[in-house]
């Protein structure tokens, strides 16, 4: 699963990641459903996969 937050500016965006990550463990602990945090939580070789990040500015998403 992935979830994601914002649009927002600047230490905002650290507000909204925490009540995300809040939420989230809630939603799993209602569900009994485990949650990791750890990018990788599945031993091999997942190249591509863990804990990325995408960002971009409000020019590039214009048209």
């Amino acid at each position: 699963w992935e979830f994601q937050v914002g649009p927002t500016v600047g230490i905002a965006a650290a507000d909204q990641v925490w009540v995300a990550r809040y939420i989230l463990e809630r939603i799993t602990e209602l569900a009994g459903v485990v949650l990791s945090l750890d990018p990788k939580p599945i031993p091999g070789d997942w190249n591509g996969a863990g804990a990325h990040t995408n960002y971009s500015t409000k020019s590039m998403r214009e048209d």
